[in-house]
């Protein structure tokens, strides 16, 4: 089996933002387990006028390759 390595995935959304951010967890959660979780920034649209954003890192531990990873992303 191969080890796992630690990927880093950044999220945000300036559109029903609290409820997208939860979800996008919550999915991460249930596919990766432990999640390492950066602290959350409120910040303001850069380069077009919108709405500002919720911002965080979250880091997990997997084995799956990187189009399994890909393809897990898109669906969020």
């Amino acid at each position: 089996m191969a080890a796992a390595v630690r990927v880093y995935i950044s999220i945000g959304s300036n559109v029903d933002r609290e409820r997208y951010v939860t979800a996008a967890l919550d999915a991460l959660s249930a596919w990766f387990g432990e999640l390492i979780i950066s602290p959350v920034y409120d910040s303001e649209a850069v380069g077009f006028d919108g709405s500002p954003f919720l911002n965080l890192v979250v880091g997990v531990d997997t084995t799956l390759p990187v189009a399994e990873l890909s393809k897990r992303f898109k669906q969020l």
